[in-house]
């Protein structure tokens, strides 16, 4: 199968891409098809970052060719796919839309089960079934990303700030302090 696929060059930290269709099975700066056109990030007008030859692109895919990921995405954007890979491209992006949702997500509940271990450290009480809660939870929600459930992901996240509120509500009040004596009632008492 044919690839429409980069290869890298450039130096090192300027990195400059080919577009190429290439061998499925050729490695990745290997024997070159035909060279539809350059990707590079380091340029500083966004009109000159990518040059594509639409026509040949075109061409290889109407040949059966199949574009990464990557390229996938810059086609796209540029409104080059066409059909049944324009509608598997748009799919694909909903599905990575959901996921990023579901990371945050995920991200939320990492920082309240930090958060509660930290409240289990300091208190007297005990906080371990809160705790648990949210780690089963945060598991909960990982999963979530797999699948891009996003309300899967919120719903997970609701229940660790529950688990949340509650631990806060369980802990002791904080006693209160003692006040400091008068400085003169301390040196009557030598």
């Amino acid at each position: 199968m044919i690839r429409i696929r980069m290869q890298r060059f450039g130096r090192t930290h300027r990195p400059f891409y080919r577009i190429n269709a290439i061998d499925q099975r050729t490695r990745r700066n290997g024997r070159v098809l035909e060279n539809l056109g350059f990707y590079n990030p380091m340029e500083s007008d966004a009109d000159k970052q990518l040059v594509l030859k639409v026509e040949e692109i075109k061409a290889w895919i109407a040949k059966g060719a199949q574009p990464s990921d990557t390229v996938m995405d810059m086609l796209g954007n540029r409104g080059i796919l066409e059909g049944d890979m324009m509608s598997a491209w748009e799919k694909q992006r909903e599905v990575n839309n959901k996921r990023g949702e579901c990371k945050k997500a995920v991200k939320a509940i990492e920082a309240i089960v930090a958060e509660l271990d930290k409240m289990a450290g300091d208190s007297e009480a005990d906080l371990t079934p809160f705790v648990n809660t949210a780690k089963r939870e945060l598991n909960n929600a990982k999963n979530a990303v797999a699948g891009a459930k996003v309300d899967a992901a919120n719903g997970a996240l609701k229940t660790a700030e529950d688990a949340k509120a509650k631990a806060a509500a369980a802990q002791p009040a904080p006693a209160p302090e003692p006040e400091a004596e008068a400085e003169g009632g301390e040196e009557a008492s030598e």
